[in-house]
C-alpha cells in the first residue's frame, strides 16, 4: 500500500478532532490524516487508560498521548483514544519521508498497543528525526548510488540486509559471503577516493562496484530509488525500518538540497563497472605501525575488471 500516495488524496481536517483518514495496518485501528494545514498526521490507537504523558515537539516532528479524536476512512467512524505524531508543515519537501519513516515503524506495535508501547515507538521515531537537524553522513551522490545498487538487486531484502547501518562501517555491504563497497562520481573521469582498508576483504569475495552519474532534471532521485525497495521488501517491518533510517541519518539537515537532487538512472546503468578488490591500484601497506590511516584517489578508467560477468548482472546476483 502506498500510503503517500492515499494521503495526498485525503481532505484536510475539518477541525483539530475529526479527521478523514486512512487505515494505515488492517489489524490496528491506527490511521493516516491530513491535518488541516495540509500537513501528515498518524493517530496510533491507545488502549491504555488516559493518564498525563507529556508529549513532544522536535523541529521536523511533534508528539501528543491521549487525544480523543473521531475518525473516518472507508472502513467507516472510529471514535477513539490516540497518540498523534505530526510533521512541521513548514517543511512539505520532508513529507513523503516522514509517512514513510513513520508507517514502517507504527507496524512494529502490538494488536492492542498501551501507552508504554506507543511511547517506545515514538522514542525511536525521535531519534530519526533527530537526525535531520544534524549535518549529513553521507553525500547525495553516495547514498543514491547505494539504493541504485541495491535495486538492481534479485533479492533486494537480502541486499538491504547487508547495507551497513552506521556511516563509519568499513564497508558499505557486507554479507557471510563477502563485501562490497561503492563509489560515485560525477566527473568525467572514473576517479575515486579510497581508504587502504577499503581494498582489503575480511571474508570471502570483496567487490568495488564504481558508479558514474549524471544528473538530470526529470531523473530519478533518493526517494524514488527508496520507494522501489520499499516495495519490493513486501512489508518487512525491520527491513522497511532499517532503508528509511538509513536514507534519514544519510539526508540530515540539510535534506531539502539532497532530495532535490536526481541523476540518470539509465546512464547509471550503462556505465556502472564492478572490480575485484586486488584489480584496484593502490599503495603498499605503510611499514611503520605509527601510520594507522592511508586514503589516495585513484583513476579506474583504464582499469582492467577480473569480473568475468557483466556489471550489471553481477550486482542481481551478489546477495
Amino acid at each position: 500500500m502506498n500510503l503517500y500516495s492515499k494521503f495526498e488524496g485525503l481532505a484536510r481536517a475539518s477541525s483539530p478532532v475529526e479527521f478523514a483518514a486512512v487505515l494505515v495496518s488492517g489489524r490496528r485501528n491506527d490511521f493516516l490524516a491530513k491535518n488541516a494545514d495540509g500537513s501528515p498526521i498518524f493517530l496510533l490507537s491507545d488502549s491504555s487508560a488516559a493518564k498525563y504523558t507529556p508529549g513532544t515537539i522536535l523541529k521536523h516532528l511533534s508528539v501528543q498521548f491521549h487525544a480523543t479524536c473521531r475518525v473516518q476512512s472507508v472502513e467507516g467512524i472510529v471514535d477513539g483514544q490516540f497518540a498523534i505524531v505530526a510533521c512541521n508543515p513548514s517543511a512539505p519537501e520532508l513529507y513523503e519521508l516522514f509517512i514513510r519513516c513513520v508507517g514502517a515503524a507504527v507496524q512494529q506495535l502490538p494488536d492492542k498497543a498501551a501507552t508504554q508501547d506507543i511511547e517506545v515507538c515514538v522514542r525511536s521515531l525521535l531519534n530519526l528525526f533527530r537526525a535531520m537537524s544534524a549535518p549529513g553522513g553521507r553525500e547525495i551522490a553516495g547514498l543514491w548510488a547505494e539504493l541504485f545498487v541495491i535495486v538492481q538487486a534479485d533479492d533486494v531484502p537480502a541486499a538491504v540486509r547487508a547495507w551497513h547501518a552506521d556511516v563509519f562501517e568499513r564497508y558499505d555491504f557486507s554479507s557471510p559471503d563477502g563485501v562490497l563497497e561503492v563509489k560515485a562520481t560525477q566527473g568525467a573521469t572514473r576517479a575515486h577516493e579510497f581508504a587502504l582498508e577499503q581494498l582489503e576483504s575480511p571474508n570471502g569475495r570483496g567487490l568495488i562496484v564504481s558508479v558514474l552519474l549524471q544528473p538530470l532534471t526529470n531523473g530519478i532521485g533518493v526517494m524514488d530509488l527508496a520507494a522501489r525497495i520499499d516495495e519490493a521488501l513486501h512489508g518487512d517491518t525491520e527491513l522497511r525500518q532499517r532503508l528509511w533510517a538509513n536514507i534519514t541519518a544519510a539526508l540530515g539537515s540539510d535534506f531539502s538540497e539532497k532530495l532535490d537532487r536526481r541523476f540518470d538512472f539509465s546512464f547509471a546503468e550503462r556505465n556502472v563497472a564492478i572490480f575485484n578488490m586486488p584489480d584496484i591500484p593502490a599503495p603498499d601497506r605503510p611499514k611503520d605501525a605509527r601510520i594507522t590511516n592511508v586514503r589516495f584517489r585513484v583513476d579506474l578508467t583504464n582499469v582492467v575488471s577480473s569480473v568475468a560477468k557483466p556489471a550489471l548482472r553481477t550486482l542481481r546476483h551478489s546477495w
